[in-house]
């Protein structure tokens, strides 16, 4: 069976890291190609050595000729511009959109939800990656029939294999997203100056690249913080990076399923976020804190950084929460029976 994986990102991050995982996780029974915009990713792809049809531009036309060229059983669209194409191709092959975010208009009588609606009379089956994409589309109940909740593909000891192969370099916080609107870096700048007025010696990473990259520089000049936040740009592997700090920050304005927190509480650090999306799933008082107040967050933030004793039980809940989490088997296998049954 050969399966086209329709991505619009031209970058690696959360959706790109599902794709790729169940091509590589699958079965010798599957064929997988891996299409999106040309970018950062083909150099990921080819490393790991998945077949890639690059797009200049994801429209029905181009993604047209590629549906023609690879000939495709299934195409597993993912997010929502991508399975939007999908469906304007008017291909008979079956689609599944897979959302791995709910952006704000989901929420709204707009017209990119209108559109995705239109779209899904076209799909065989939705997937979320959290309850919370469904329970906030406004339009949700029309197709209560196609969706489907289901998680990410969690892989705890690839996580802790990948992290003895990164850079390894110490950081007391760190920041691992797209600088982009969602993912909220600026919010994160200034909560980060307002920690350094306790500990002006504050370590910090910022992982990532994105729109904001040059507003996050020239914030964190403004808040003379150059000398406490390094921007490191995107990096294949930020795990061993990951695994020398002490909390890993999310300040998401929207989330989809949050994998990024999964990947620090496999490595024991503790994570403090927003308690937006698949979040609040994900996160629990014990190995971190999910708040919305500003003050109680730095607070937490604080006393992970300064109490060890704090810390260590933090990063012990981490870890046996990350286990609990650990799913890869069971997921690739939901995933299988998923392509099984819309081919019958």
């Amino acid at each position: 069976m050969k399966i086209l994986h329709l991505l619009n990102s031209s970058s690696y991050s959360g959706a790109e890291n599902v794709a790729i995982t169940i091509i590589k996780n699958m079965s010798k029974n599957y064929h997988a190609a891996y299409a999106s915009r040309d970018g950062d990713i083909k150099r990921i792809l080819l490393k790991e050595k998945i077949d890639y049809y690059p797009i200049k531009r994801m429209t029905p036309k181009e993604v047209k000729q590629i549906i023609k060229d690879y000939k495709p059983d299934i195409i597993h669209a993912h997010d929502f511009t991508a399975s939007v194409v999908a469906a304007l191709t008017k291909t008979k092959i079956p689609i599944i959109s897979h959302l791995h975010n709910n952006t704000p208009w989901l929420k709204k009588y707009h017209l990119y939800s209108f559109i995705y609606l239109i779209s899904t009379f076209r799909f065989k089956k939705i997937l979320g990656v959290s309850q919370s994409i469904f329970d906030e589309y406004v339009f949700s109940k029309y197709i209560k029939d196609k969706i489907e909740v289901i998680s990410n593909p969690i892989n705890v000891k690839n996580i802790k294999l990948k992290s003895n192969y990164g850079i390894k370099k110490q950081y007391d916080i760190i920041f691992i997203g797209r600088l982009t609107k969602p993912k909220n870096p600026l919010k994160f700048i200034d909560l980060i100056a307002q920690v350094k007025k306790d500990l002006p010696d504050i370590r910090v990473a910022m992982i990532g690249n994105g729109e904001l990259h040059t507003e996050c520089k020239n914030k964190i000049n403004h808040l003379s913080l150059n000398n406490n936040i390094e921007l490191l740009g995107f990096l294949d592997n930020p795990y061993g990076i990951l695994s020398q700090c002490k909390v890993l920050c999310m300040t998401s304005e929207w989330e989809g399923f949050g994998l990024v927190a999964v990947e620090a509480l496999s490595l024991g650090i503790p994570v403090v976020a927003t308690p937006v999306g698949g979040l609040s799933g994900i996160i629990n008082s014990s190995c971190g804190l999910l708040t919305f107040d500003d003050q109680i967050y730095i607070d937490e933030v604080k006393r992970i950084i300064l109490d060890k004793k704090y810390w260590e039980k933090k990063s012990k809940s981490a870890l046996k929460r990350a286990n609990e989490l650990d799913n890869l088997k069971e997921y690739i296998s939901i995933i299988d029976n998923i392509y099984k049954n819309i081919i019958t």
